[in-house]
């Protein structure tokens, strides 16, 4: 009987044992899952900034000052256009990758009118994106901006902002 005593022992300390090291296991397994999963910004430091561009060909000019505040960017933009009326109000979008996608609200001829803006941005600089459009809820839009146009009609370079 004490063979089978001693036996029935052995087997629960070597029981436990196994036991013990699989608790361990999960244990560090559970807290390796916690660090894995936990949250961390793409951006650690959102940019915040100002900057300016311009654009100048022959009689027309504009200039756009965008500020940066994280994804979201804010800013003016003022048309002058030879022989048209100008165009001067604010614009309010987000950076998509490379791509600058905004609301341009502007008074023309005594109006106010909201327009979708589509600025692609290479090489520091500005290229404003042309397509056909459609007017939806009282805002201009473009029909489809996978087709937009960024050849180099309107084109702002950076500037010193006054």
């Amino acid at each position: 009987m004490n063979k089978h005593l001693l036996l029935f022992a052995g087997l629960a300390v070597i029981m436990a044992s196994c036991t013990s090291n699989q608790a361990e296991k999960k244990a560090t397994d559970s807290s390796m899952i916690a660090l894995d999963t936990t949250f961390s910004p793409a951006n650690e430091r959102p940019e915040h900034s100002i900057t300016c561009y311009q654009y100048v060909k022959n009689k027309d000019t504009a200039s756009m000052q965008l500020r940066i505040n994280g994804e979201e960017i804010t800013g003016f933009l003022n048309y002058r256009i030879y022989e048209k009326d100008a165009n001067k109000g604010t614009l309010s979008g987000e950076m998509k990758g490379d791509t600058l996608i905004a609301d341009y609200t502007f008074d023309s001829e005594g109006l106010r009118s909201v327009r979708e803006l589509v600025l692609l941005k290479k090489d520091g600089k500005f290229y404003e994106g042309y397509g056909p459009v459609k007017e939806e809820k009282g805002k201009v839009i473009f029909e489809h901006r996978g087709s937009l146009k960024f050849d180099h009609n309107v084109v702002f370079s950076p500037i010193p902002c006054k």
